[in-house]
């Protein structure tokens, strides 16, 4: 167990990256997982959608504000057209972006089953070809071939408190398998302004090299009462192969 819980909301200081390191090394010492929903209890929970926002579990997945961020993530992982892998589908916002793109085939991981079968509706209206691949992305992404997608959006909501901070790190060398050569990658990234040492780290670890690691800071309105981001930016990664 890590001897400094990680803080309410991340933030860009010396102090957080302090603790997200030593946070980091307790749990890689620790064979403890601390689950905080199954698999099979987020697969078959219970979505609820507001015009603003959407819950599963009482959790706050996803809301409207996050409208400026998805549409910068979403022309990053559409720049090179091609196959585009967007894993998490949520409140539709990215996947909507990512249609108005010159792709030629959408791919959509997601892991409710209500939040899936929404997915799947919306695909069918859709004029560029869109699948939709239901469970979580660990197994999902295990169909898609090596050297296959142009670009990568990746944002789901963590299972686990390693993953409260951390949900994008596990991710990456899949991505690196999955992406052709120069595809690129871009996600959630929890980061204020610029990438911590760590995160760089688990980017170099996957294949990535530093000097294809660039980002694009985004302004962003978080309301006051946001449970999740209190800060007026994140950082858009830019990730290529």
């Amino acid at each position: 167990m890590s001897k400094v819980p990680p803080p309410e909301h991340p933030k860009c200081d010396s102090e957080f990256l302090k603790q997200l390191a030593d946070w980091e090394g307790d749990y890689q010492q620790s064979n403890e997982l601390i689950i905080r929903y199954t698999p099979e209890q987020w697969k078959t929970a219970k979505a609820e959608f507001s015009d603003h926002d959407l819950r599963i579990l009482g959790e706050p997945v996803m809301e409207d504000w996050e409208e400026p961020y998805m549409r910068v993530l979403a022309d990053i992982a559409t720049e090179n057209g091609g196959v585009v892998l967007e894993v998490g589908y949520g409140m539709g916002i990215s996947a909507r972006f990512i249609q108005q793109a010159q792709t030629e085939r959408h791919i959509i991981i997601e892991a409710n089953q209500a939040v899936a079968r929404k997915a799947r509706e919306w695909a069918t209206t859709r004029p560029i070809e869109t699948v939709v691949l239901e469970g979580l992305w660990q197994e999902a992404v295990l169909s898609i071939p090596d050297d296959s997608l142009d670009g990568i959006l990746f944002d789901t909501y963590p299972l686990t408190e390693k993953e409260l901070y951390q949900n994008h790190f596990s991710f990456f060398p899949h991505a690196f398998t999955k992406l052709k050569k120069g595809g690129l990658l871009t996600y959630y990234s929890d980061e204020t302004q610029w990438f911590s040492e760590i995160h760089i780290k688990r980017l170099t670890m996957a294949g990535f090299s530093a000097h294809a690691i660039d980002g694009k800071i985004v302004a962003v309105n978080p309301p006051e009462d946001c449970e999740y981001w209190k800060s007026k930016t994140i950082l858009a990664p830019i990730v290529r192969k």
